[in-house]
């Protein structure tokens, strides 16, 4: 499968009013609206955030015919000034954390991060078998054929962009919570996870998960590798045009 993700898609650094409330956007129709994962009651006007957002950077998927928002991720990372501070893994299911020498107290607390809220929006969707999961493939009708076939890349590409948040801030250890399946199926796109907890009922099945960027770069294939490369040199580019700083 060829790549053509960077022909109808760019990441963006979520770090303006904007583009953060079109995250928040994304995160409310897929969370709240559609799953129910949420109560939308809890999410005043329309957008899905919480206590963890403060520290997170976050990162959106937009289509560049229409600058419609695609889909989003977040990396969450302990602040080094406060040595206290829990991952939302580590804060609501610590007790299941059982890997002896993946576990995150095990790890340096400045090489963690945590990737969550991970969307893909309800209207990149629509195909049959595609919308049982937030981050399922998707197939907008009103594309062309090439098009269409690009767009079960967008999930994969926020994975491949939550790895490149990783490297760009020097945090060498991705812990994600999520469903066992989805785990199978990452690991045969190379992304090679491992279960680092006991599985828990949180909106179905979850268990948490460990890897590293090292292990995922010496796992991928040529394809995934250029879909990275695109994503962390884009990332990279917009950060030094922003001034941004990952120290």
């Amino acid at each position: 499968m060829d790549n053509h993700f960077d022909r109808y898609f760019d990441i963006l650094f979520a770090n303006t009013p904007d583009l953060l409330e079109q995250v928040n956007r994304v995160r409310y129709d897929v969370y709240c609206r559609e799953f129910h994962y949420e109560q939308e009651e809890d999410c005043p006007g329309g957008m899905e955030r919480d206590e963890y957002d403060d520290d997170a950077l976050q990162i959106l998927a937009v289509q560049k015919t229409t600058s419609a928002p695609a889909g989003c991720v977040r990396m969450i990372s302990p602040p080094l000034d406060q040595p206290d501070f829990l991952l939302p893994m580590e804060r609501h299911c610590g007790h299941t954390l059982n890997h002896p020498e993946r576990h995150p107290r095990l790890l340096p607390r400045e090489g963690l991060a945590e990737i969550s809220r991970l969307a893909v929006h309800t209207s990149f969707r629509r195909r049959l078998g595609e919308t049982d999961s937030p981050i399922g493939v998707l197939n907008p009708t009103a594309m062309s054929e090439q098009e269409q076939r690009t767009f079960p890349l967008i999930s994969l590409a926020l994975f491949a962009g939550a790895t490149a948040l990783l490297a760009l801030t020097r945090r060498p250890h991705m812990f994600v919570m999520m469903e066992p399946r989805l785990a199978r199926r990452l690991r045969s796109l190379g992304f090679p996870f491992v279960q680092v907890g006991e599985i828990l009922e949180y909106h179905g099945k979850r268990a948490a998960y460990h890897v590293t960027v090292d292990e995922c770069m010496a796992a991928w294939d040529p394809v995934m590798l250029k879909m990275y490369q695109f994503i962390h040199t884009a990332l990279q580019e917009r950060a030094d045009r922003q001034g941004l700083s990952f120290a």
